[in-house]
């Protein structure tokens, strides 16, 4: 009753949807001096009776405000069920299924889906995959079909974690005629001569305004960037004349699964990766095997089924990494970048069903991992020897945790590998899904990715406003 008195709409102002019950002096912005003492403050507003309306769904509550004023409010007993539980965290929010099987299409639910067991074959297919979109579906159509498709892509962003969107513009003057491969210039067509048709980086910040409203400005510029194994190409008229590019995204080697940003105290929410240039593929003759021929393949792991399957496998190594706040760390000594942030590996959410659910966020990155501080000394130590052996115990157990964790992210089973074309389009929301890369050969015509970040204020922004609950 004081949960739903305290929500009556009537408390709240209906222009700036801010309380109107929260006293304060209009001078100084004090709260006012307590007058009462706590018995008395409490009586001074009571509920008097609570009471199910004759012939009717409807809750009756009244309230004594003062000695001569009662209030009375009515509740549908629908949505005295849906409130305590719309915002309290519950351990199947993150899991509306065991896991999102390849070949299957849920779009129903508005819950969290966990996914494995994906191949690109099924990604890309117009029938089974729930995360495909194409680009042209998003901007040609009529303004009724665009807010539905917008709405379809923030929800499937929201239960996967990931979403695909083909035929994207890949034409940028960013990049120089001659790194450009003999197909992609065929691609740009008259574009190359000066056209007019939509530019990879309009067709960036447009989806950057679906999942986010502005790009977010980070260390690596303030609009869209551009990566290549040979330099890097700025977008013109969307990014600083300065960013930093001391990151291993530059360069040929592998890259392991990570999420982006952990040296930041709150990683950005989204990614916008513009397959722009592919890398050139090379002769297979030598793959004897199943092995897949490195050539630069985007990898992507959902981070919240990878928590789910240790949480099962090995719940202590998961309790150690939910509870153990990590160091990360980005030093850009050209651009004088210094960031440094610090949380846990695994980020849960309280929840009285569940003390490890659900899974809120992922921040993992082991290029930028600092050495795990030890832990505080103990306050039954009597000598540094207690304490040594202490810390030999937590260094052992964190270091088992990490390799159970590692021994999930190397299955097959939970890796989905793209080989991305020209113009496809991966958003990733970046707490949640990991993403890499296989290592590739360096060419004349360079593998170029564009993109953006958006924020995870942002994003959850969008995710409310559709109707999607955010915790």
């Amino acid at each position: 009753m004081h949960y739903l008195d305290a929500h009556d709409d009537r408390k709240f102002d209906p222009a700036t949807h801010q309380r109107k019950d929260s006293l304060f002096d209009p001078i100084d912005g004090k709260p006012p001096a307590p007058s009462l003492s706590s018995e008395d403050q409490t009586s001074k507003s009571k509920f008097i009776s609570w009471d199910q309306c004759p012939d009717t769904d409807k809750w009756r509550l009244t309230t004594k405000i003062n000695d001569s004023n009662l209030q009375t409010s009515y509740f549908t007993k629908k949505w005295i069920d849906s409130q305590a539980e719309r915002w309290r965290a519950d351990a199947d929010d993150f899991d509306c299924s065991s896991s999102a099987v390849a070949g299957t299409k849920q779009i129903g639910e508005t819950k969290r889906i966990l996914w494995s067991n994906w191949t690109e074959s099924v990604v890309r297919d117009p029938i089974t995959s729930p995360i495909l979109f194409n680009y042209d579906n998003l901007v040609v159509q009529s303004d009724d079909v665009k807010v539905m498709e917008y709405k379809r892509l923030l929800k499937m962003l929201y239960q996967y974690g990931i979403v695909l969107i083909t035929g994207t513009p890949t034409y940028t003057q960013s990049l120089p005629v001659d790194a450009m491969s003999e197909s992609v210039k065929r691609s740009h067509g008259t574009n190359a001569a000066g056209g007019t048709s939509e530019t990879a980086e309009s067709a960036i910040l447009h989806l950057a305004s679906i999942i986010g409203y502005h790009p977010l400005q980070t260390l690596y510029g303030a609009g869209v960037w551009s990566t290549s194994c040979l330099s890097s190409f700025y977008s013109l008229g969307c990014a600083t004349t300065s960013a930093s590019t001391a990151d291993s995204a530059y360069g040929t080697t592998s890259l392991p699964l990570h999420t982006d940003m952990t040296y930041i105290h709150n990683p950005p929410g989204a990614q916008v990766f513009l397959m722009v240039q592919p890398a050139v593929a090379q002769a297979s003759s030598s793959n004897d095997d199943d092995s897949i021929i490195p050539n630069g393949q985007s990898l992507y792991v959902d981070g919240f089924a990878a928590a789910k399957q240790l949480f099962l496998e090995n719940p202590d190594a998961f309790r150690l990494l939910a509870t153990t706040p990590r160091r990360y760390r980005c030093i850009d000594e050209v651009e004088g970048w210094h960031l440094e942030a610090t949380g846990p590996l695994i980020e849960t959410i309280p929840s009285g069903k569940n003390e490890w659910g659900p899974v809120k966020s992922i921040r993992h990155n082991d290029l930028d991992r600092l050495p795990d501080l030890p832990p505080y000394p103990s306050a039954t130590a009597s000598t540094a020897t207690n304490d040594d052996i202490n810390n030999d115990s937590f260094y052992h157990r964190m270091r088992e945790a990490h390799e159970a964790w590692d021994d999930i992210l190397r299955r097959d089973s939970m890796r989905l590998v793209m080989n991305l074309q020209p113009g496809d389009c991966v958003l990733v929301a970046n707490q949640r899904c990991l993403h890499g890369r296989y290592a590739f050969e360096t060419t004349e015509s360079p593998r170029v990715v564009m993109g953006c970040y958006v924020g995870m204020d942002e994003l959850s922004s969008k995710w409310r406003k559709a109707g999607f609950r955010v915790l």
